[in-house]
């Protein structure tokens, strides 16, 4: 998802770019609850049966899917802003505050395009000043990542022309 916003200050843009998310992680937890019952009265049933070696393999299983939720949940919050000043471009990458912080000299800056040399291949955006260059946008969609060099291209319209 990419939002661009206009700051208060004197002409400068954010843009706030996260991956799509599906579900929240109260969706997670509800639907481990609702794979982990069925799961949890059949294994009771075969405890009852006579075959208690199945409780183990059932909880196993249980915790498994949750462990697979917290990593792709926690994968798919990641957030990075670029922040466009009239003098700089800040790029900020991280998941609940920003790990990486990368600041440009704007007039510097250039945003490349990198176009896949087959069709599966995705689009790569990417920012460089003097021999840095930084990825951005590698998990959105090819929707959201034309819509994030479109919304690029007019901030740094509007900034050039200001």
């Amino acid at each position: 998802m990419v939002i661009a916003d206009r700051l208060n200050s004197d002409n400068s843009f954010r843009v706030s770019i996260t991956p799509n998310r599906s579900i929240s992680w109260r969706g997670n937890l509800i639907f481990v609850f609702l794979v982990s019952v069925p799961l949890t009265i059949i294994a009771l049933g075969f405890l009852y049966v006579g075959a208690p070696i199945i409780l183990p393999f059932a909880g196993l299983e249980i915790l498994l899917v949750l462990t697979a939720l917290y990593f792709v949940f926690k994968d798919a919050n990641r957030k990075e802003i670029l922040t466009f000043t009239p003098e700089k471009l800040i790029i900020e990458k991280g998941r609940l505050r920003p790990e990486t912080t990368t600041e440009f000299v704007r007039e510097w800056a250039y945003v490349f395009v990198e176009k896949a040399t087959h069709p599966w291949y995705p689009l790569h955006i990417v920012i460089s000043s003097k021999g840095e260059r930084v990825p951005i946008g590698d998990f959105l969609t090819e929707e959201d990542k034309k819509i994030l060099i479109e919304k690029m291209d007019e901030i740094i319209q509007e900034l050039r022309t200001a």
